[in-house]
């Protein structure tokens, strides 16, 4: 059990180190590429996006996640699921090609054909690496993961920038796509090979098909609910909207890449192996739960509160439009991040239909929302709208993945209490000294730096004179000692 948690504790550290290290090298790199491309050259992408991320789903139809869940695979069920990618691959590449069109027509940009077709190899290249990827995440294999990760972002980067500055525009951007996932899948293939052959058993396929297809429902529906407002947008607002949207979403989403998402990612086979010992999953759910709200939570805020600023320094003039919609999609943020371990309970406990339900209900009501608020508000009624249902789905969400670990809505309240009263002294403080600073700098820059570092300390200080334990819980986690203890 203490190797076990171990290993949970190092893959912990290595995914926070991987999320952590991509997303503030892809951050830097949006920063120069939005100087050098147009909110429409974005937007673009963004229209294609939609449809490429909700075929990506279909490349394994789940069955990753369910090599990675199952407790004992043969090279049969390996064999299996890798064959059923490449089959997939090949498909969803010749439909994106053959039908690009299609895509071109939906939004009325004549450019997208050529976009999509240049895009549509993406899902053979995942294919053949999907199998490899599943296994690194099975045997708590971190540290590859992140050597790819880093690898193929810095390479990409790379490309794209270089790209950029000669003038190629919205092909910059795509370029970055396709060699981060042709890098991503080769080194994947050296760093963790697999004996896989193109090879298929029924008898496998149905063992893993009903858990594999019940999550990738679950992610199909969960899909469409983050991304309708993209389709929406794209639709009936444009490329430039959707370009502004687009990235301001894409800030909203990343304390649940690099947190929530690389807690669960580590927790999903973890939990796995701790099936039947329920009380010790809801331990570490709610532990990894406090944790999540205590990192998560005040950079919300200071995002809320730091919008202009933030917007002018790292985006330019040209994005000024974001600023309203970072502080309505902050909100969201800080709500979402504390939901991430939810799916992870149904999924690893073998019950992904729960969550599947739940993903349909919520979809439902998110894609109204979006179509009410655009109406009623344009952009920024459609992100009003979303905080709302968000909102609304907090005591539904946290009942149904309480009722699975025995534990109650009010347990998990008081678990996120001293997250949430932290971030609110945190939030006024540095309102009042973004206030006081603006009549004496009018530089955005320091305007944004000095009520962030203040920010920092007070939380830190509110932390430490308290003793809370999420701070020392934090320090557990990423301090190496002797004799190392998880969360």
């Amino acid at each position: 059990m203490r190797n076990h948690l171990q290993k949970t504790k190092v893959g912990v550290i290595w995914s926070f180190f991987n999320q952590g290290g991509t997303q503030v090298l892809n951050l830097l790199v949006t920063f120069v590429l939005a100087r050098l491309i147009t909110p429409e050259e974005f937007g673009i992408i963004g229209m294609i996006a939609v449809f490429t991320g909700f075929a990506k789903i279909f490349v394994d139809l789940g069955f990753s996640n369910a090599l990675i869940q199952k407790k004992s695979i043969s090279k049969k069920d390996i064999d299996t699921v890798f064959t059923f990618n490449i089959i997939s691959g090949l498909v969803l590449t010749g439909i994106f090609f053959f039908f690009s069109s299609l895509i071109a027509d939906f939004y009325g940009e004549a450019i997208l054909s050529k976009i999509t077709k240049v895009y549509s190899p993406i899902f053979l290249i995942m294919a053949f690496g999907g199998v490899n990827q599943a296994m690194i995440i099975k045997a708590m294999e971190f540290k590859k993961n992140t050597i790819a990760s880093i690898v193929s972002t810095i390479v990409s980067s790379t490309i794209a920038i270089a790209m950029a500055y000669l003038g190629f525009g919205v092909w910059s951007i795509l370029s970055k796509i396709l060699s981060e996932q042709i890098i991503t899948t080769l080194l994947v293939m050296v760093l963790f090979p697999v004996r896989q052959q193109p090879k298929f058993y029924y008898s496998s396929f149905r063992a893993l098909a009903k858990n594999g297809f019940n999550m990738a429902g679950d992610s199909v529906i969960n899909y469409w609910s983050r991304n309708a407002d993209n389709l929406i947008i794209g639709k009936f607002l444009g490329d430039g909207p959707l370009g502004i949207y687009s990235k301001a979403y894409a800030i909203m989403m990343l304390p649940l890449r690099n947190i929530s998402r690389v807690i669960g990612k580590v927790m999903f086979p973890s939990f796995s192996l701790l099936q039947n010992e329920v009380e010790k999953i809801k331990s570490i759910y709610l532990k990894a739960t406090r944790l999540i709200a205590f990192v998560t939570f005040p950079l919300m805020m200071g995002l809320a509160i730091l919008a202009e600023p933030f917007v002018l320094v790292t985006f330019g003039e040209n994005w000024v439009q974001m600023i309203p919609i970072i502080r309505i999609l902050a909100a969201i943020g800080a709500i979402q991040s504390v939901f991430t371990l939810n799916g992870v309970i149904f999924n690893s406990l073998g019950k992904p239909e729960i969550s599947l339900r739940i993903s349909i209900i919520r979809s439902i009501t998110n894609i109204g929302a979006f179509i009410m608020g655009l109406k009623l508000g344009g952009l920024n009624g459609l992100a009003m709208a979303y905080a709302i249902v968000t909102l609304l789905s907090v005591l539904p969400s946290f009942y149904f993945a309480g009722k699975q670990i025995n534990v109650s809505i009010l347990e998990m309240f008081k678990n996120l209490f001293n997250a949430t009263g932290s971030t609110i002294i945190m939030g006024l403080s540095i309102f009042y000294i973004q206030k006081t600073i603006e009549s004496f700098f009018s530089t955005a820059i320091l305007r944004l730096l000095i009520p962030t570092l203040c920010g920092i300390m007070i939380y830190y200080l509110i932390g430490y004179l308290l003793g809370l334990e999420e701070l020392k819980l934090a320090k557990k986690i990423f301090i190496q000692k002797k004799k190392p203890k998880v969360i």
